[in-house]
């Protein structure tokens, strides 16, 4: 997990980038958005994040729920110092200075982390990925940008971003990760974040919700 230097530089890209997102203003949330992970949701410096997963049969009914801490990686960190720090004698916006060297961040950086992508790898989230391990890219499960994006201004607020996903073909199978990336492309780099947690198994028809969620505050 990250140091409380990297989480304030972290909290401070967030709230940069909540205008270019698309966010909707809201002083409430349900009690499952807020649900602590079952081994604790973990403190570190002024932020803690959260990832919540929900899959439901055709009909409605919930059969399966996970949830778990967020790992924030190392690219995604340097994502943020370019996005805030980034621009070339003031004529180019934040992130826009094309810079060299390896990473999503050797070029222009413009896009929100506001899209959601699974996947079926089962290795554990490493500060050091930047990609999914088997990224789902048919039949439904593509990455997307979140359907649900919100951001709460308050006394310890927090970002929320959700998407649904429904298996429209047998392939899928076990969902076993997900990301959080600045991409809608696949298999495209720009990861933010990465968790990975146990299957949840997709029939046709079964659908599969992932909420980020990060809140910032002691």
């Amino acid at each position: 997990m990250k140091s409380k230097s990297t989480i304030t530089v972290l909290v401070a890209a967030l709230a940069v980038l909540s205008g270019a997102m698309g966010l909707t203003m809201t002083g409430a949330f349900s009690d499952q958005q807020l649900t602590p992970a079952s081994t604790g949701n973990v403190a570190v410096g002024l932020m803690t994040g959260h990832l919540e997963i929900e899959a439901r049969h055709a009909d409605g009914e919930l059969y399966a729920y996970r949830q778990t801490d967020n790992e924030v990686v190392d690219d995604g960190e340097q994502c943020i110092l370019k996005m805030l720090f980034a621009s070339k004698n003031g004529n180019i916006g934040r992130g826009e200075y094309t810079s060299s060297g390896m990473g999503a961040c050797s070029g222009s950086l413009t896009g929100a982390w506001d899209v959601i992508a699974i996947g079926t790898g089962s290795t554990s989230a490493a500060e050091t990925d930047v990609l999914l391990e088997t990224e789902v890219t048919a039949n439904g499960g593509e990455r997307g940008v979140a359907t649900t994006k919100t951001w709460t201004n308050s006394t310890i607020p927090q970002i929320v971003l959700k998407k649904t996903f429904t298996n429209t073909d047998s392939n899928i199978g076990g969902v076993t990760e997900s990301g959080l990336f600045n991409s809608t492309a696949a298999n495209a780099n720009g990861m933010l974040a990465r968790n990975t947690f146990s299957a949840v198994n997709l029939t046709v028809g079964d659908s599969i919700t992932i909420t980020w969620t990060f809140k910032v505050g002691d």
